[in-house]
């Protein structure tokens, strides 16, 4: 949408990629992002440390797991104008675990 906020952007282009859809602003959720599978959080940022990551990938865990959903973040560094970055998607090791383990607890 022309004149969009790039954040407001970024949020929907998450939501294509899950395949959901994203929440307003002001909706009440803690959610950026809800898909059938998948709830997250969207940071554009220009700076993140590890340590607030790991707590954003933390926090995504416990949503994720309220909705029996994969919590995640997707994060994109804010390069400026023309310097394009990768959208990461960051996840726990225990929510990478319950998506990719076979009932078994192995694969």
């Amino acid at each position: 949408m022309a004149g969009e906020p790039a954040w407001k952007k970024f949020e929907r282009e998450v939501a294509a990629l899950f395949g959901g859809r994203r929440f307003w602003a002001n909706s009440g959720e803690a959610l950026d992002v809800e898909s059938s599978t998948v709830v997250a959080q969207c940071k554009l940022v220009k700076a993140c440390s590890l340590e607030a990551l790991t707590q954003l990938a933390e926090t995504a865990e416990r949503q994720g797991v309220q909705k029996f959903k994969a919590g995640v973040v997707a994060v994109k560094v804010r390069r400026g104008a023309g310097r394009k970055s990768p959208t990461l998607i960051v996840m726990t090791e225990t929510t990478w675990r319950a998506m990719n383990e076979g009932p078994s607890g192995r694969d």
